[in-house]
């Protein structure tokens, strides 16, 4: 790129009829789909997983040098799959993967074979709106206080999430769970010291935090474009345990209510054994909407892809229950028969 090496990897043989292109999001890097590359390209795929400028083994440029908003990522991604002249994609995305990556399909579909959606959004949110947008709302409001505490993402937020991360893959927190840490810690701070790798380092992970609702013309226009991909073969994969994407939250007292014909319930299969509570004691995060008819929580933001996407194109819809944020460390097996199904199911 203009402002530094952006890493990625290509695998598998180049002469593939399908290339699987995997897009991660905040704060993680290509590492996120290693359980999920050696299955493909063993199916004979070519895979192409990129690091984000500032993230893994990419490059880390000051911010008088990039300004790390998810627009630039999408340029970049952009920049790089026309560099290789990938056609026949089947996309991949998770998290900000899923504005970054979407951004593309909307904007050279005729590259685009088919799609996976896990664990993400791809439109404006306003700190106002009602209803599953709270979900976002409290991370921009944790947000807006991590700005007032230096290095907060650095020492709070990045271990937080590489914490979770680690026992989503290694729940037993043995020598898996340990390397899974190291893994997602080490691109930005010397796990053994502290020591800071880059000058600015926590930037890169802000900057994303910030852009849900400070970027929301990038998503608004995404959001315009993604009907322009009705009939393409695409998959729905959510875990449900997620609290920004997953089932939709509520709260048990009253003031963030469930729609008609739901109802605010505690759930007890997102209650994890490493959290000492039961119903009687569960904190908010573990109250959803369950749709009264069938028993099934809402999960709203899989709903809205529907609703954009339409119905057409529409291959599988699959909800992990007690898959965080991450569910590609989770249940690899499962994204990979995801993966599978749509080139298998698609065109």
């Amino acid at each position: 790129t203009n402002v530094g090496l952006l890493h990625y990897l290509d695998v598998g043989p180049k002469d593939a009829e399908h290339t699987v292109v995997m897009v991660h999001g905040n704060p993680t890097w290509s590492f996120l789909y290693r359980n999920i590359i050696p299955e493909l390209v063993a199916d004979g795929y070519r895979v192409v997983v990129p690091d984000h400028v500032g993230m893994g083994m990419s490059d880390v440029p000051s911010t008088s040098a990039f300004d790390y908003r998810p627009r630039s990522h999408a340029n970049h991604l952009q920049d790089l799959v026309a560099a290789l002249n990938l056609q026949n994609i089947t996309l991949v995305v998770q998290d900000w993967g899923g504005p970054i990556g979407l951004d593309l399909a909307t904007k050279e579909p005729e590259r685009i074979g088919r799609i996976l959606i896990m664990n993400t959004w791809a439109w404006s949110v306003d700190v106002n709106d009602p209803g599953y947008a709270h979900q976002m709302v409290r991370w921009y409001e944790q947000v807006q206080f991590a700005q007032t505490v230096p290095d907060l993402f650095c020492r709070a937020f990045l271990p937080g999430q590489a914490a979770a991360n680690a026992i989503q893959a290694d729940p037993s927190e043995g020598s898996v769970h340990d390397a899974v840490l190291s893994a997602y810690i080490s691109p930005h701070i010397v796990p053994e010291t502290g020591d800071y790798r880059h000058a600015e380092p926590c930037a890169p992970m802000q900057i994303f935090a910030e852009s849900i609702f400070d970027d929301n013309a990038f998503q608004a226009e995404i959001e315009g474009r993604l009907p322009t991909l009705r009939g393409t073969p695409y998959g729905l994969l959510f875990g449900l345990s997620d609290i920004l994407f997953g089932a939709q939250r509520c709260d048990i007292e009253g003031d963030i209510e469930c729609p008609g014909n739901s109802t605010c319930v505690c759930d007890a299969e997102l209650l994890p054994d490493r959290v000492d509570a039961d119903c009687a004691t569960a904190p908010e995060e573990y109250f959803v909407c369950r749709d009264e008819e069938t028993g099934l929580p809402l999960e709203p933001f899989a709903d809205r892809f529907v609703e954009l996407l339409g119905e057409d194109g529409l291959v599988a819809r699959e909800a992990e229950p007690t898959s965080d944020h991450m569910i590609q460390e989770a249940v690899p097996d499962r994204v990979v028969a995801a993966i599978r199904a749509l080139i298998e199911n698609g065109p």
